[in-house]
Parts: C-alpha cells; sequence; structure tokens
C-alpha cells in the first residue's frame, strides 16, 4: 500500500483577514511521492487554506485561500481556531488520510470601528445651567475594550466636552432656551485605530418646570394587580386586553398603561408575566433566541403561541439544533447549499453572505455539518439576536402557570409592519 511521511510543522497562528500571499508554510513529504498525483484538504475549514506541492523538491507549500474574519466566528458562536487535514491522492487512484489535524488559531485584529454610542444615565440638562452634566457614555465596540476618544463637530467642540466617560458643559457654558426641547449632538468616537459617528439626542428643559414624581413598583408595595415578584420579574393576573400600552423608558424604567386609565411604573425587569402571556425583554432570552429562530428557519415571524412552544420545548431539555431541525420546510431543504446558505442570511442576518463566508458555509456543509446546526448558529449569533430583539418586549403566549397549547394566543401588546421578508416559504409580512 503506498505511502507518505509528513516532517515539518505550520504556523499555529495568523491575524484575521490575512489574504492570499500573506501567510505560507512548508511541509517535507517523503515516501511513494513518485506515485502522488494530487493532495487534498479536508476538514472543517479546509476551503479557508490551499496547498501546492512541488515533487522536485519535495515539498508541500500551504497558503491562505479565504480569509477569516475574528468577529465573524465569536459572533457565530463558532471556535477561532482553524483546522484542517492532508489526504494524498496516488496514480492508482488509492488514496491516504493521514491522522495528522492541523490547526490554526486566528488572531484578533482591531479591524472594526466603534458600532454604538449611548447615554446609560441622564440624557439631559437644564436650559441656563453652567457646565452641567449630561450623563455617562457607554460604547460597544466589536474588537476594542478601549480606551477610547471622544471628539465634537467645530460647531459643538467649545460647549460640550467628555471628561472620562461623562459627556458634559465645559465650564462656564449653558444651553439656552431655545434649544428646546431636544438638540442633536453628532459626537465622533475613536478606538484609537478605528473611528465612527454618531448622533445623540439631547433632551433640553425648562428651568421653571419641574420634573414629575412617579411611584415605582417595588416588592412591598403592590401597584393596581402587579406585584414585583424578583427584582427582574413583575407578575400580574391581568390579561393583555387589559393593558393598552407597555413601553420602555430608558434602561431603568418600563411603564404599563391599563385600560381602566390607571398606569404602573416598574424597574426594568426582565419579564413581565400575564395571566395569558409574558414579556420577555432579555435580548438574549429564551423567547427572543426562539423569535431569531423561527425567522430564520422560515422567514416568518413567531406568533405568541409558536414562540410559547418553542420556549416550553427549550425549556424541557430540546436543545436550539433539534429545534430549528423541526422547523425547517420542505421548500428550505429543496435549495442547494449556495442557495440555502444565501437564504439564511437574507432571513437571519438581513444581508448577502460575502465570498469568504459563503466559502465557510459551503465547507461546513460539505465537512457534514448538518443544516440545522447552520440554522441555529446563524440564528443564535449576536446580529441576528439583536434584530430579533425588541426594546418594548417579545410577546410570549404561555399563560401564567401552565402550558400555552390549549390558551388562545391573543397577539400580546401592541403591534406593526415591518416589510415584507424574501423566503424560499413565500413572501410573509412580520408583524
Amino acid at each position: 500500500m503506498r505511502a507518505i511521511q509528513v516532517s515539518g510543522t505550520i504556523p499555529s497562528t495568523l491575524r484575521e483577514n490575512t489574504r492570499p500571499g500573506e501567510w505560507a508554510a512548508g511541509l517535507t513529504l517523503t515516501g511513494d511521492t513518485g506515485q502522488l498525483i494530487g493532495i487534498e484538504l479536508i476538514g472543517p475549514n479546509a476551503l479557508n487554506f490551499s496547498v501546492a506541492w512541488n515533487p522536485s523538491l519535495g515539498l508541500a507549500t500551504l497558503g491562505i485561500a479565504a480569509p477569516a474574519d475574528y468577529e465573524y466566528f465569536a459572533a457565530a458562536r463558532l471556535p477561532t481556531q482553524l483546522s484542517f487535514s492532508l489526504r494524498f491522492v496516488f496514480d492508482d487512484g488509492s488514496r491516504q488520510s493521514p491522522n495528522m489535524v492541523y490547526r490554526v488559531s486566528v488572531l484578533d485584529v482591531d479591524d472594526a470601528p466603534p458600532s454604538d454610542l449611548r447615554l446609560v444615565t441622564g440624557g439631559s440638562v437644564t436650559a441656563g445651567a453652567i457646565g452641567s452634566v449630561i450623563g455617562t457614555l457607554a460604547v460597544t465596540d466589536p474588537d476594542s475594550a478601549g480606551p477610547f476618544s471622544f471628539s465634537f463637530a467645530e460647531a459643538d467642540a467649545w460647549r460640550f466636552e467628555v471628561v472620562g466617560n461623562v459627556l458634559k458643559l465645559r465650564d462656564g457654558i449653558s444651553l439656552g432656551l431655545d434649544e428646546m426641547p431636544t438638540l442633536p449632538l453628532f459626537i465622533e468616537v475613536s478606538d484609537g485605530r478605528q473611528s465612527a459617528g454618531f448622533t445623540l439626542s439631547i433632551a433640553v428643559t425648562d428651568p421653571g418646570t419641574q420634573p414629575s414624581r412617579v411611584e415605582v413598583l417595588t416588592p412591598a408595595t403592590p401597584q393596581s394587580g402587579f406585584v414585583l415578584h424578583t427584582p427582574s420579574q413583575a407578575v400580574t393576573l391581568h390579561e393583555a386586553r387589559d393593558i393598552t400600552a407597555a413601553n420602555s423608558h430608558g434602561e431603568e424604567l418600563r411603564q404599563v398603561l391599563l385600560a381602566e386609565g390607571k398606569e404602573v411604573w416598574m424597574p426594568a425587569v426582565q419579564a413581565l408575566r400575564l395571566a395569558d402571556g409574558w414579556l420577555d425583554y432579555d435580548p438574549a432570552g429564551q423567547a427572543v433566541r426562539a423569535s431569531a429562530l423561527q425567522g430564520a428557519a422560515t422567514g416568518q415571524a413567531a406568533s405568541g403561541a409558536e414562540l410559547a412552544r418553542l420556549v416550553e420545548r427549550n425549556a424541557a431539555g430540546q436543545g436550539w439544533v433539534d429545534l430549528a431541525a423541526a422547523l425547517v420546510p420542505g421548500a428550505l431543504a429543496a435549495l442547494d447549499d449556495g442557495a440555502l446558505v444565501t437564504t439564511l442570511y437574507q432571513a437571519a442576518l438581513h444581508r448577502d453572505p460575502d465570498a469568504a463566508e459563503l466559502a465557510l458555509q459551503l465547507g461546513r456543509l460539505a465537512s457534514g455539518v448538518s443544516r440545522a446546526q447552520l440554522v441555529a448558529d446563524l440564528a443564535g449569533s449576536d446580529v441576528a439576536l439583536a434584530a430579533a430583539a425588541d426594546p418594548d418586549g417579545v410577546w410570549v403566549g404561555q399563560a401564567l402557570g401552565g402550558s400555552a397549547a390549549w390558551h388562545m394566543d391573543t397577539g400580546g401588546l401592541g403591534s406593526g409592519v415591518l416589510a415584507a421578508a424574501i423566503h424560499p416559504v413565500g413572501l410573509a409580512w412580520m408583524l
């Protein structure tokens, strides 16, 4: 039986987005090299690499075929390590697959600008108040923890400054009544390598107007049938039809308006449980995961009852991959791998895959990764979860203290129509 012996090592790391020609490794081959007619790369990440065989030197040279993006792997919750193996093809049609698995870690590089800037406290300033603190800033950057620097447009730089992470008026400066009620403020944020601009809306209040005070729900003081059961959960026996609106006010307060004319203010709980369902405010909670999975697999938004069934099955121990396998309909299963990947990216991430992403996912499918696993991975990514999350909560039609299977889905709180989603199952209005 013909055989090849391999000697040598390859670099254990490569920087993300390394392009062809920027990374190389050489392996020396001995044995039946005279009958060797080809070398194949196999394994989960084989498509990221290339191999060239030089018989005169007895050298197999490895290179990059498709760049690897660190943030993609992190967002998809995939290992940031590429792995592949060699397979040798001989002139008599036989093949040899050595047991050696080569692993290359992808190193993160700061190649992405800050993606979000927000005020986590404050957000308002009184007209005429000199040198006032406006609020505390928080920056989201996919590949940098800071420190961050802040700059303003020329028209605002003399009035505003950031000290640490606190946005304030400069000493001796105030805002006028003519800038009420809101002032758009453009701020450019830099992580030292990349920068991005954001516009914050600053509330400018009348110095003669005193802010109103509201009584906030506490464990010791129920209000209108609402009880703060835990710091993260409020409970009531009201049904969805008893509530006209449920609003979030920043990251600290939620407001519930009752049809009878009353209102209830509560801390920013993660769950509001009603008699006929509950609102999940957790941006990475079960309801958001289930909603993202339904959207990726079917191209349609799930009803409250459908989300309840998915949440119940997951809580009972059924994994997201198994749930995805049950959701994938015949129309999706009939697509070839390329069309499947493109459709899933459009449904879950609302964009087409780039060439490297398409090659990566096709390689995963070719190496044995199931379609259900691919659906679950994309639906569970940070981008898909962010798209499925709602600051005013995701409605789950699950009756308080029981299964939702028997309970009528009232549709939850609020309604709205988004753009139609294109999916092989058909055109579905996302409600």
